[in-house]
């Protein structure tokens, strides 16, 4: 029955063209429900991973994004991966929360974190419960615990979103060790993100801050390792008010996609709420008008920066197209791996010996097994008193 399940949630059928069509959005869900069953540990499945250097403006731009209010004063979103699932429906919002455990927890320790589900209506306490629950250290009573899981935080909201869209949000890379981050969290957060990243099927979406250099940023060069014609990187530029004054012009080079650094599916540019505008809990409306008054008043203006790559709405709307295209090619793909997935699993299930699933039959095979070495050993001692011609 599951097999049937697997093949039936991987395979497409007919509909209407565009994102928001009944087949687009039946296509994203099938993929979501395979992550969701553990499929993605066996199988590349298409994703868009969000991935950047600590305080990029990742948080910021995901937020922006998704329009959950993802807490920043402790970073602990940020200490393991968060699925956000986005799912457009005239019905009364619901916002679910649930953890998907990686494939090393132990038993004990799966079947713990997988009967976490809560509905959620306050999102400030999420990250303290999920993070008590992980085991991670500083939270709850765990003091020796780890800083950084590979277990994923699973949000859905159904509802008015606008949108339908599924994106995941990986920890910051961190450029140094620290007494509060130490080597080992520096390696973990470089081995989570590369695990993503890698993948052939994830479209990185990298997050660079302006002020920075660019060939400078460990996202870039991770990108430029994985996907070296960067033809699945998407660049999103951030932080644009912070640089130095007469510099707007490197940064426009860099946003048209005229840098030395050059992605098949360009950059885009935001400018992310101040801290001043988050503490007084701007909506999105204002923040898409900040945005446009920003990027239309000097010295931005005289840039000549493309309008359809800059600001959060554009980059939510070109996602959603390119994640539904990614998905639509990938799938069929995605089909048959499952099938000779299947396929091999059954022939190592054909070889296995047979079942023995009572007491009975155990002791059965001990008896035979005992008669068998019986039979081995008289035959070896027939063999040594024999004498010899």
């Amino acid at each position: 029955m599951e097999v049937d399940n697997l093949l039936r949630i991987a395979s497409g059928s007919s509909g209407l063209a565009g994102l928001q069509s009944k087949r687009s959005i039946q296509r994203l869900e099938q993929i979501s429900s395979l992550r969701a069953r553990g499929i993605s540990n066996s199988i590349d499945l298409p994703q868009l991973a969000v991935c950047g250097d600590q305080s990029s403006g990742k948080s910021s731009t995901l937020e922006g994004l998704t329009n959950i209010p993802f807490p920043r004063a402790d970073g602990v979103c940020t200490k393991f991966p968060t699925e956000v699932i986005l799912e457009h429906s005239d019905e009364q919002e619901s916002i679910t929360a649930a953890i998907i455990p990686h494939p090393l927890r132990s038993d004990q320790a799966r079947a713990r974190l997988q009967e976490f589900h809560a509905n959620i209506e306050d999102y400030s306490q999420l990250p303290q419960v999920i993070s008590a629950l992980m085991g991670l250290r500083g939270y709850g009573d765990n003091l020796t615990g780890p800083a950084f899981v590979e277990d994923v935080l699973r949000i859905k909201v159904v509802g008015r979103t606008g949108l339908h869209l599924s994106i995941v949000d990986l920890p910051g890379l961190i450029s140094t060790a620290s007494e509060e981050q130490t080597e080992e969290d520096v390696q973990t957060v470089q081995r989570m993100v590369d695990s993503y990243i890698q993948k052939p099927r994830t479209i990185i979406l990298a997050i660079v801050q302006a002020s920075n250099d660019n060939a400078n940023q460990s996202i870039i060069r991770k990108s430029k390792q994985y996907d070296r014609a960067g033809q699945r990187t998407v660049g999103v530029i951030t932080k644009p008010d912070l640089i130095n004054r007469g510099t707007e012009s490197r940064v426009a080079l860099l946003a048209k996609n005229q840098d030395t650094t050059k992605l098949q599916l360009g950059f885009y540019m935001l400018k992310n709420p101040t801290p001043t505008e988050m503490g007084h809990a701007i909506v999105a409306s204002q923040r898409s008008a900040n945005e446009y008054q920003f990027f239309h008043s000097s010295p931005w203006r005289e840039q000549n920066l493309d309008a359809g790559r800059v600001g959060i709405d554009t980059l939510r709307g070109a996602l959603q197209a390119l994640l539904d295209q990614h998905v639509e090619k990938e799938l069929p793909n995605v089909r048959e791996e499952i099938r000779a997935m299947i396929r091999s699993t059954e022939q190592d299930l054909l070889g296995l010996p047979k079942e023995r699933p009572t007491l009975a039959h155990l002791r059965m095979f001990l008896s035979e097994l005992a008669m068998q070495y019986h039979s081995l050993t008289s035959a070896a001692l027939r063999v040594t008193i024999i004498p010899p011609m």
